[in-house]
Order: C-alpha cells, then structure tokens, then sequence
C-alpha cells in the first residue's frame, strides 16, 4: 500500500499553550505505557493464584508484552513516518485501551496472554509517535525541555507501576484484585486521547510503501534475540538464540541495502553519533534494567520487605530521576550525571556490605537518591543526541531504533545481571534456604557489576 498524505505536516513549535497541551497529550500515553509494565510484575502472583496458572504460564503476561512492544517497535515507528505520526498515535492509544480491557476482562491465563501479546504490539505503535512528535514539532530549547519531560516521565512511571500496583492490591478496589491493574489505564488513555485528537498536528516523512519483508526479518531476529532471556530460559536458549538472531539480522542487512524504502534506512545507522549514542543506551539501560532487579530481590527475598514497602524505597529514585530530568540542563552534563550515579552505587554497596538487616531498607534511601539524580542527567540528553542528527523524514524510524535498542538493554540486564546474582546465591531468589548473607553477597557482587557498567556509560558520553 502506498502513503497518501491527506493533510499537510503541520509543526508546534512547542512555546505556546497548543505546544505544552501536545505535550502533555503524548506523555499521559508514555507513562501509562510504561506505567502498565510495572503494575503487572507486582501483580503477577495474585494473577497465578486466582487463575491457576503455572510459573511458566504467568511469566509470559509480563514476557509477551515485553517481547511484543520490542518487535513491534521499528515498524510502529515506520508506520507513523508513512501514514501519519498523529494517525498513528491516536491508533495506538485506542488499541492500547482495548486491549487494556481485554486484558481485565481474561477468563484464563491463556486468554491473558493474547490480550498482552496485543497490548505490547498497541504500545509499540503508539510510544514511537511521543517521540517522532517532539523531534519534529519541537526545537531548540524548547525541544531540550520537551525531552527532559520525556525523561522526567519515564523515571516517574518505572518507579509508580511498583507502588501503584502494590497500593491497588492492598486497596483492592470493588473486589477487581489484580484486574484493576489493567483498568487503571483506561481513564488514562481516554484523557490522552480526548487532548491529543484535538491538539496534536499530523506529520510524516516521504510517502513510500511498508517494507514487509525487512519487518519479517527484524521481527524474526527480535524474537530469537529477546524470548530466552524474557522467559528466563537457560544458557543453551540464549546461545541459539543468539546465533538464530545474528543470521536474521545479517539477511535483514543484505535486504534494506537492495530496498528502495527500508525498514531501517541505512543513512541512519551510517551516523557516528547514532551508533555511539545506541552503544550508550546499551550500557545505560542494561544496568539500570539489572539494578532495579537485584535490588527489588534484595529487597523483598533478602530483607523481607512487602511488595508496596519495596516500591517506596525506589520511590527517592523516581523522584529524583524526574527532578534532574528536568533541570538537568541548569544542574551539569551527562558526564556529571554519570558521577553521581557511580557515587551512588557505591553507597548502595557500602549499605548492603555494612549495615545491618533490619536497617538496610533506610540507609539505601540517600544513596538511591543520588543514583536517581545521575541517571536523569543522562537519560534525557542520551535521546536528544542520539536523534540529532536525524532527517525529519526519518524520525519515526529512528525513534523505534532507539527504543528497541532500549527494550533489548532491559532484556540483556535482566538476564545477565539476573543470571549473576542468582549465581552468586547459589540458589534461586525467594529460595527458603538463602540466608540474609547470602542475599548480601549476591547483592554486592552484582552492584559491583551494575557500577562498572555506570563507568562504561561515562566515558561513552564523555566520547560523544
């Protein structure tokens, strides 16, 4: 099929009330997609219980939408910059929505998959438009600020899905137990879609067809790359998954170099400052990913916290995380940035080796702080220079590449800095047979890896 433009690309320069209005329009459906992620791991054993579903089973509602946003995530974005980036955006939201519903709605744990299945692929076309929608309708300062929102938002909605999910278990509204968890995002989306159909303006890039077989291929090689490490499964998984990946993607090279309209136009990757930039996406967020999952383990298996007592220990984190992202500009660089959260780290690692069990969950508050403070230095910025240098033409592209290479960082710092800690314990976490010790060294041992990736992550940024 061939892009028709019905209308012509209109660009908000961001300082006027319409501006702030599409702003916030995009990052009420950026947090309740990164919002929904969250809440559902805190739900995911109330989820087992009431449908007695098995460990396998229940991994997969959080593994399918995961493993389905990160495939989806270039072609969501391709499709905005063919079709229409509003278009796109105002889709995406009201399939997110429906699957939201369907989800709530899923009388068995097979049922529930789908709906997740389909609730990642809604979220894969809708978040690539927030950020395809600031880098063209956004400039200059004013698009620094629109982007320290971005930030800003994504700490805050990481850190909420665990305190939201384990207040709406606790509070357990009408008696809806973890189906709340999906409900919740229905007043969210409503809202977006009610600012967003009024005020965001269309957008696109050259009218072309879908590259169908470069999806095919990318989406195959995302699949093999990132199902072992999302469904846990072991090193010979990972291995051929691996190797299956690495032959996809080299067949999806030779296919968009001979594609008049690529998937992924090449000029892209061609880009110094793209390729440097995605390598620092991958050392930042594969740390953080590993971070936060170490230390809810810590946290919940080794020192006994509730699920609700976990999340507002993270809490110091979020907040800071959004505080620096936006005043980053006014506080230091990246590099700063990268400082802080070493110094963080480690004194999350002098707490875990040196205080005792009972105060622990206290003293980490000041040293997440910091680490939170770093981090929001970095992330904003991090966007802003890997998307540039990039045509206009190929926002929606380039903004799905960012954001896959994102979700494969997450991937890669759970599976190996899970697969460490676990390691290092000995045993399984929530095993009745690790002791608090036990828990202490495998914590240490893993932050020790997380702040050595925070160092990568600084002389990357300082190299760009």
């Amino acid at each position: 099929m061939t892009a028709v433009i019905t209308q012509p690309s209109r660009t908000v320069r961001g300082s006027g009330a319409q501006g702030r209005t599409v702003l916030v329009a995009v990052l009420l459906a950026t947090f309740m997609g990164l919002l929904d992620a969250g809440i559902v791991t805190v739900a995911v054993p109330s989820i087992q219980r009431e449908l007695n579903a098995s460990f396998g089973e229940v991994q997969f509602v959080s593994a399918g939408y995961t493993l389905a946003y990160a495939v989806g995530l270039v072609t969501g974005g391709r499709l905005g910059d063919l079709y229409g980036r509003r278009r796109m955006f105002l889709a995406g939201v009201v399939l997110f929505v429906l699957t939201s519903l369907a989800c709530a709605a899923a009388p068995s744990a097979t049922a529930l998959t789908g709906a997740r299945v389909l609730q990642g692929l809604s979220a894969a076309v809708m978040l690539p438009q927030v950020l395809s929608i600031i880098q063209d309708g956004f400039t200059g300062p004013v698009r620094a600020t629109a982007l320290g929102c971005y930030g800003a938002t994504v700490g805050l909605a990481s850190i909420a899905g665990q305190v939201v999910g384990g207040a709406l278990l606790a509070w357990n509204p009408l008696h809806l137990g973890w189906r709340s968890a999906f409900l919740v995002n229905i007043p969210i989306g409503a809202v977006a879609l009610a600012i967003a159909a009024r005020t965001v303006p269309e957008s696109r890039g050259t009218p072309a067809r879908l590259d169908l077989p470069g999806a095919g291929l990318l989406a195959l090689a995302l699949v093999a790359l990132l199902l072992p490490p999302v469904r846990g499964q072991g090193r010979p998984a990972v291995a051929i998954g691996l190797a299956a990946a690495a032959a996809a993607l080299t067949l999806f090279a030779l296919v968009e170099r001979r594609q008049a309209n690529p998937l992924v136009p090449m000029r892209i990757l061609a880009q110094r400052r793209m390729v440097r930039g995605l390598s620092t996406v991958l050392a930042f967020y594969a740390g953080n990913a590993g971070f936060f999952l170490l230390l809810a383990c810590h946290l919940q298996s080794g020192i006994g916290q509730e699920p609700l007592g976990s999340g507002l220990v993270f809490t110091p984190l979020g907040i800071a995380f959004a505080v620096t992202s936006l005043t980053g500009r006014r506080l230091g660089s990246p590099v700063r940035g990268t400082i802080l959260m070493t110094i963080g780290l480690a004194g999350v690692l002098t707490v875990v080796l040196a205080a005792p069990e009972s105060a622990q969950a206290g003293w980490l508050l000041p040293a997440l702080t910091l680490s939170g403070a770093g981090q929001g230095l970095v992330a904003a910025p991090l966007i802003g220079k890997v998307l540039a240098g990039v045509d206009p033409a190929d926002a929606g592209a380039a903004s799905g590449v960012l954001l896959t290479a994102t979700q494969i960082a997450n991937a890669a710092g759970v599976a190996l800095i899970g697969g460490l800690f676990a390691h290092a314990l000995g045993t399984a976490p929530g095993s009745p047979t690790a002791s608090f010790h036990d828990y202490v060294h495998a914590t240490a041992v893993t932050v020790a890896a997380v702040l050595a990736l925070a160092v990568v992550t600084g002389l990357l940024v300082r190299k760009s």
